[in-house]
């Protein structure tokens, strides 16, 4: 299956969600730092890996490494 390359477009697109998905890594190392309750600091942590994950796939289609 042929891939199609990405569109200026579609890069503009995404290296915008990737800007705003590292503001919210940010955000959440930050507030993590701040945040002493064991429950919240479990919450954020989850945050925090799928926030991971996404830049991850983001950044992966951006190098055209991603099959979708």
């Amino acid at each position: 299956m042929d891939k199609m390359p990405l569109t200026e477009e579609d890069i503009a697109r995404l290296k915008q969600r990737e800007a705003e998905i590292l503001a919210r890594i940010d955000r959440l190392k930050s507030t993590m730092n701040e945040t002493k309750a064991i429950d919240t600091l479990a919450f954020k942590a989850k945050l925090l890996k799928e926030a991971q994950d996404e830049i991850r796939r983001v950044q992966d289609k951006l190098a055209g490494l991603s099959e979708e």
